[in-house]
C-alpha cells in the first residue's frame, strides 16, 4: 500500500483523460485507470491482432514506455474509460522521493508480463476452442449481465484470427448450448462451463 500522502499528490497533480470504447492508444504517457476497461494487444503489418491483457480501475498504462522499453503493444478502450495522465517526470521525481512507488510500479510491469506470457502459452498449447472460451469471458467483466453482447470482430482481435474463422469455432459452442449467436452479438448463456472449457 502506497503512502496516503503520496496517492494524494498523484491524483492532485494527475491530469485527467478519457478513452472511449472502441479508441485506439498507442504508446500512451504513463496513466492509471479510474474507470473502464481496456485491452492491451499486439499487431502485425497485415492489421490481424493479439490480445495480451485486459486491464481495469487501478491498473496503470504506459510504464514500460517510461522505464524505456518500446515493447509493440497498443491498447483499447472496451468500454468508456476515465485515465489519470500523471507526466512522466513527475512519477519519476516521486519514485525518487518514494521508494515503494518504484517498487509498485515494478510489481505492475511484472503482472502485464505474466498476462502476455499466459497468452502465449494459450496460443501455443490451447485449441482454438478453448482460447475463445477464454477471451469471451475475459470481454465480459465479472460482474457483469452475461446477456451483454460480444462482437465476433472484438473475439477475432483477441485470439489473433478473422471473423470466418471465429465464426465456424463458435459453431459447436453454439450447439452445446454455451452461447447463443446473434445479430447483436454473441451472448454467454452457460458461463460455468466456458469457464471449465477454458481452464479457468
Amino acid at each position: 500500500m502506497l503512502p496516503s500522502e503520496v496517492l494524494a499528490r498523484v491524483a492532485a497533480e494527475a491530469v485527467p483523460a478519457g478513452l472511449g470504447a472502441g479508441q485506439l492508444l498507442y504508446e500512451p504517457e504513463l496513466s492509471v485507470i479510474v474507470e473502464g476497461r481496456v485491452r492491451a494487444f499486439i499487431a502485425d503489418p497485415s492489421g490481424r491482432q493479439l490480445t495480451v491483457g485486459y486491464l481495469s480501475a487501478s491498473s496503470a498504462v504506459g510504464l514500460a514506455r517510461l522505464a524505456g522499453r518500446r515493447y509493440p503493444t497498443a491498447f483499447q478502450g472496451l468500454a468508456p474509460t476515465r485515465l489519470l495522465r500523471v507526466g512522466d517526470e513527475r512519477f519519476t521525481e516521486l519514485i525518487r522521493g518514494y521508494p515503494r512507488l518504484g517498487w509498485a510500479a515494478a510489481e505492475e510491469i511484472s503482472t502485464h508480463l505474466d498476462g502476455v506470457e499466459a497468452e502465449l502459452a494459450r496460443v501455443a498449447f490451447k485449441s482454438l476452442r478453448q482460447r475463445l472460451a477464454y477471451h469471451l469471458l475475459a470481454l465480459l467483466p465479472a460482474n457483469q449481465d452475461d446477456h451483454l453482447p460480444v462482437h465476433q470482430a472484438q473475439l477475432a482481435a483477441a485470439v489473433g484470427s478473422v471473423r470466418e474463422v471465429v465464426a465456424r469455432s463458435l459453431a459447436p459452442l453454439r450447439q452445446e448450448g454455451l452461447v447463443e449467436v446473434g445479430p447483436a452479438g454473441i451472448v454467454v448463456s452457460d458461463r460455468l462451463a466456458l469457464a471449465r472449457l477454458a481452464g479457468s
